[in-house]
C-alpha cells in the first residue's frame, strides 16, 4: 500500500549530503570501522540471522505451541507477555545502561533470546516454561529493535549512516520476509520441534557474528 507513496509522492530531487562537522580544536574524533570489509559482514549477517526468529515466530509460535497441549486461552495469554516485555526491557535499558556501548547490548539481548530456547529444549514446554520463553523472547526483541539502528552508527560512525542502515536492512528484509514460509515447510515436513531448532539456529549465528566484532579503538 506505501508503493504508490513512494512512487508518486516522494520528491524527485536528491539532496546533497551534508559536510561532516569537524570535531573542536583538541578534541578526538571517535574511533569508528570502516562500512565494509569483515566488520560490516558480520553486522549484516548478525542482524539478518536474527530476523528470522521474530518473523518466523511471530507466525508460528502460537500455533506450536497450542500443538503441544496447551489451552488456547492459555496460549493468547501467554502471547500477550510478548509485547509488555518489550516495553519493559527498553525502559530498563534507557534507565541503567544508557552508557553501556549497543554491541554489549545486543550481545546481551541475543544471549537472552538462545538461552530461552535452551529452557525451552531442557525443560520441555509447560505453561510455565512458555511464559518464561515469551518474557525473554519479548526483552530481547525489545532490545535488539533498537540495536539496530545505534550498533551501526556506534560502529561505522554517523557519515553516511542513511546509506548504512539501507545496506545492512536489504537482507535483514528477505530473511524477513521468507522466514514464516521456511518454518511452515519445516514444521509440516519435520515437526514443530525442528521449527523451533531451526529458529533457535538462527539466533546462535547471531550471537556468534556478534561475538566475533571488535570494537573500534582510538589510536
Amino acid at each position: 500500500m506505501a508503493a504508490p507513496l513512494h512512487a508518486f509522492a516522494l520528491p524527485r530531487t536528491r539532496a546533497e549530503p551534508t559536510l561532516p562537522v569537524r570535531p573542536l580544536a583538541g578534541a578526538q574524533a571517535p574511533a569508528v570501522l570502516p562500512a565494509q570489509g569483515l566488520a560490516f559482514a558480520l553486522v549484516a549477517t548478525a542482524f539478518a540471522a536474527y530476523a528470522f526468529v521474530p518473523s518466523g515466530l511471530a507466525a508460528h509460535l502460537l500455533a506450536i505451541f497450542q500443538r503441544f497441549g496447551l489451552e488456547p486461552g492459555t496460549v493468547v495469554a501467554i502471547g500477550a507477555l510478548f509485547g509488555p516485555s518489550q516495553v519493559v526491557a527498553r525502559l530498563i535499558e534507557f534507565l541503567f545502561a544508557r552508557n553501556v556501548h549497543p554491541l554489549v547490548i545486543a550481545r546481551f539481548a541475543v544471549c537472552v533470546l538462545v538461552l530461552a530456547f535452551v529452557g525451552l529444549g531442557a525443560f520441555g514446554l509447560s505453561v510455565t516454561v512458555a511464559a518464561t520463553f515469551a518474557v525473554m523472547f519479548g526483552a530481547a526483541n525489545g532490545l535488539l529493535t533498537i540495536a539496530r539502528g545505534t550498533v551501526p552508527l556506534a560502529l561505522f560512525g554517523a557519515s553516511g549512516y542513511g546509506r548504512l542502515i539501507g545496506r545492512i536492512a536489504g537482507p535483514f528484509l528477505v530473511i524477513q520476509a521468507v522466514a514464516p514460509l521456511v518454518l511452515a515447510f519445516v514444521a509440516e515436513r519435520q515437526s514443530d520441534v525442528a521449527a523451533l531448532a531451526v529458529t533457535a539456529a538462527f539466533a546462535v549465528v547471531a550471537l556468534v557474528c556478534l561475538a566475533l566484532i571488535r570494537r573500534p579503538h582510538a589510536s
